[in-house]
């Protein structure tokens, strides 16, 4: 019986080995400085040396190679709140925060940005619980959640063996316990890792890049004129037709704005 736990426990974590190799290999690979290290110390020095356009050039020269981190994205979004660009600094403090949702100075800064956009639209109220689940999720990245769903699973199968297994009555009760508690805080966090996973995968939601745009009843241009929103809000994003894409605001009021007026944050 000890030697098949062991064998288990064994597999187990090989398995979750495994996948925080591969966890950390991603996070290298998305690594902006690497294989760019010049272009990435240039980039921060133009920064430091309030040359923001020149370190906004080169920061997108490491974007365009396909290479993304939430530091890269981070940067770029001071870069560009530095020269008043707020829907760029918006939607990169954006993209910086799916990355890693957890982090307090890309949230911080954020608030700040959105500080300055023009629109103030009220948040359509929403249940308490609601909230506090969204805020315990996003505290941690999908596979931050994928590596604990499997950790959960790992001990749920050692108390399911514990309770199968040993003839002890005490820890016959642990092991049912135990496992009851281990399925449910997998469920819990495998949720939370296809919740982050689908958000990370499938945007959702975009930015504002034009000063003012006004939104249309329908996917036309000579369509009745519903509302107007400024550089910076975000919008949920839906249907597209032909260059048109329907949009709703955090009040809940929805319309068309044309494509090229709106970037995904993605």
């Amino acid at each position: 019986m000890v030697k098949k736990i062991f064998i288990l426990i064994t597999a187990l974590a090989a398995t979750l080995s495994a996948v925080a190799q591969e966890d950390s290999v991603a996070t290298a690979t998305a690594a902006p400085a690497l294989g760019n290290e010049q272009i990435w110390d240039e980039a921060n020095t133009a920064y430091v040396n309030a040359n923001y356009p020149r370190a906004i050039e080169l920061y997108h020269s490491i974007e365009d190679q396909g290479l993304a981190s939430a530091k890269l994205y981070y940067n770029m979004g001071n870069a560009y709140f530095k020269t008043d660009d707020m829907g760029h600094a918006i939607l990169y403090y954006n993209k910086a925060l799916r990355l890693s949702p957890g982090d307090q100075d890309i949230r911080y800064n954020l608030d700040v940005a959105n500080s300055y956009t023009k629109d103030r639209i009220q948040v359509v109220p929403e249940l308490f619980l609601t909230r506090w689940i969204r805020s315990v999720r996003q505290t941690i990245s999908g596979n931050a959640w994928a590596v604990l769903s499997l950790v959960f699973f790992a001990v749920m199968l050692v108390a399911i063996m514990a309770y199968m297994l040993v003839h002890s009555l005490l820890f016959r009760k642990i092991g049912f316990f135990a496992t009851i508690v281990s399925l449910l805080l997998f469920v819990i966090t495998t949720s939370f890792a296809v919740t982050e996973r689908r958000h990370a995968t499938s945007p959702t939601e975009a930015i504002v890049m034009r000063a003012s745009v006004s939104v249309k009843a329908a996917p036309e241009k000579n369509s009745t004129d519903m509302f107007v929103l400024h550089e910076g809000t975000k919008v949920r994003v839906g249907n597209s037709v032909e260059g048109w894409i329907e949009v709703t605001i955090a009040d809940g009021n929805k319309g068309w704005l044309e494509e090229r007026t709106i970037e995904m944050i993605d």
